[in-house]
């Protein structure tokens, strides 16, 4: 049975930060996992993808592509599922289990013009859902400003967003077409209203990030979106519970 490296940090120092968790969103963990492990997970994506030729989803003209249930074709993103069901069970204090990994990579787009590259960035601001849940990012290659960091709003859960529902229900969606459309009414909101909120005390946390970084977050509390990458590529592998 092959034996991969543990976290890197104490697992009963989790059972304390529920609350944190709740409050704000999101917990960081740096140097959550070491290096080798990151670059066996990127090394998979790289061969299933070039290699394999396996099962992936794939957009924006092949630099999107996404591997999802990873967890069926690789042992080591079986041993992450596995790590990730122990942190958020240690969190809630209650057994946890992801519903699947997404492995992912992402380059950059060759975009003709600066117009299509100003384009393309608009309208990827949302939240994910109107109830909870909760993913656990790793970031299995570095992420600076330009390869797309994950960007999000602190501040907009909670309370904010209970009143931003209230009283101003047509940020987050269409009422013509709400109850016809097959795209999630809150998939995106205008980016001049973002901004607006950011002008208003709420600026915005791109995350930049080291190899080996481990995000837990509830997404669908947060206004957030994956910044556009600009240059290099993203290499992700997101527990989703």
């Amino acid at each position: 049975m092959t034996s991969y490296p543990a976290l890197q940090f104490d697992m009963n120092s989790l059972a304390c930060r529920l609350q944190e968790l709740k409050d704000k969103g999101f917990i960081l963990i740096e140097d959550a996992l070491p290096t080798e492990y990151c670059e066996s997970i990127a090394s998979f994506i790289d061969a299933h993808l070039d290699e394999q030729g396996g099962e992936h989803e794939s957009g924006h003209v092949g630099t999107m592509q996404r591997i999802w249930s990873a967890e069926k074709f690789s042992g080591i993103v079986l041993d992450y599922k596995d790590k990730c069901s122990r942190i958020l069970s240690t969190l809630f204090g209650q057994p946890l289990q992801p519903q699947r990994i997404l492995a992912m990579r992402d380059k950059a787009i060759p975009f003709k013009t600066q117009e299509e590259r100003d384009r393309f960035a608009k309208g990827r601001w949302h939240y994910d859902s109107w109830t909870d849940q909760y993913k656990i990012f790793l970031f299995l290659k570095d992420v600076g400003p330009d390869n797309g960091p994950f960007e999000f709003i602190p501040g907009t859960n909670g309370t904010f967003k209970r009143k931003l529902a209230f009283t101003r229900p047509w940020w987050l969606f269409n009422p013509f077409t709400h109850f016809t459309s097959t795209k999630r009414p809150y998939q995106s909101i205008a980016d001049e209203r973002v901004q607006s909120i950011i002008e208003r005390g709420y600026p915005s946390f791109p995350l930049v990030a080291r190899q080996g970084t481990m995000l837990i977050v509830n997404p669908s509390a947060l206004i957030h979106r994956a910044s556009p990458i600009n240059s290099g590529s993203r290499y992700l592998s997101v527990a989703y519970f």
